[in-house]
């Protein structure tokens, strides 16, 4: 009598040296799997092309598509790791045969309100983290170290506006307890921050910004806002510019890890120089810790270069200490997560 499906398939799995770990690590691949599709699809446009359910010839006419086969291969695991459907019929209408539409919920936030920061951390992890682990074993062994934010710097801005809503609302509670409102955001990015600190009436202040672009990116904000008669936006290095205090907050946000441990000494002297009496320092980053988020961040950062390993609140606060400031309080700003904001003054 044949054997069954099943009696072959436990023999196939018992046949493995491990059949556990055998079973987690498919299961581990078909993970994977999904996120290969959904980067490809990301770049590709389809995410955004079947935000209107279309038929394979119509989307590959729309995305230039001229490889039909392995198009259609694509699509067809798009169907199989859930993320889209392909039916005759959408929404009750008649429509032809192999109508294609989105269906996970990864897929649909991909191209949703929060897209774009979602987009951009698919990226990070598939193409910029995927390069330094590819890269890994050479750069333990003595290679040079990946010269990587050329390249993803614009990657990397996007997708740590993830936290961007947490760290808005505690430098909204910052500038409120503070006892004036000049302000002065030292790597202000997209000038974001600042629209966080403008929420306290009649504040004031600069933006500082490493990159040309990010300044431009902050000054078209601002405008848009209708901030820039309250805050100002300009290209310099925190470590040789003149900072035209003084302060009441200073805010150094998601950024310590640019800094050599041996230059933080001399950037938080700066700093505490351009505060005034009883202004305050607010920095916020991912410290190191034990949980695979962090530690994943941790690696890839001491992995690329002109960035450093994370550093742990127990670690600045001596340094804060011997800068000059002796009112030192850090908060966890997500439970269970290693992102902490560090006020001193």
């Amino acid at each position: 009598m044949p054997s069954s499906k099943w009696s072959r398939t436990l023999r196939a799995a018992a046949s493995q040296p491990d059949p556990a770990a055998h079973a987690l690590l498919l299961r581990d691949s078909q993970q994977v799997t999904r996120t290969h599709f959904l980067a490809a699809a990301v770049h590709l446009g389809l995410l955004e092309a079947l935000k209107t359910p279309a038929p394979v010839a119509e989307l590959a006419e729309r995305l230039g598509i001229t490889r039909t086969e392995q198009f259609r291969i694509f699509l067809e695991l798009g169907v199989s790791v859930g993320e889209l459907s392909v039916s005759s019929r959408v929404s009750g209408t008649a429509a032809a045969p192999g109508t294609y539409a989105l269906k996970g919920r990864r897929a649909r936030a991909l191209v949703g309100r929060n897209g774009g920061v979602l987009r951009a951390l698919l990226e990070e992890q598939t193409a910029y983290h995927a390069t330094v682990y590819h890269e890994l074993p050479e750069a333990l062994r003595g290679g040079e170290l990946g010269d990587h934010l050329p390249r993803y710097a614009g990657v990397i801005a996007e997708s740590s506006r993830i936290a961007e809503g947490v760290i808005s609302g505690y430098v909204r509670e910052a500038m409120s307890e503070a006892e004036g409102g000049h302000v002065l955001d030292v790597g202000c990015g997209s000038g974001v921050y600042l629209r966080a600190a403008s929420a306290r009436p009649g504040s004031t202040g600069s933006g500082l910004d490493l990159q040309p672009a990010a300044v431009e990116l902050a000054q078209r904000n601002l405008r848009r806002w209708s901030l820039e008669d309250r805050f100002g936006v300009r290209q310099g290095d925190v470590r040789e510019a003149e900072l035209d205090g003084p302060y009441d907050v200073i805010l150094l946000l998601n950024n310590i890890y640019y800094f050599a441990p041996e230059e933080r000494p001399d950037l938080f002297r700066t700093l505490r120089g351009a505060l005034r009496e009883g202004g305050r320092l607010v920095l916020v980053s991912m410290f190191h810790d034990s949980n695979p988020t962090a530690l994943n961040l941790d690696l890839i950062l001491a992995c690329t270069q002109g960035c450093y390993a994370l550093t742990t609140p127990a670690r600045l606060e001596p340094e804060l200490r011997e800068a000059g400031f002796q009112r030192i309080r850090t908060d966890q700003l997500v439970s269970g997560q290693s992102l902490y904001a560090i006020q001193a003054g």
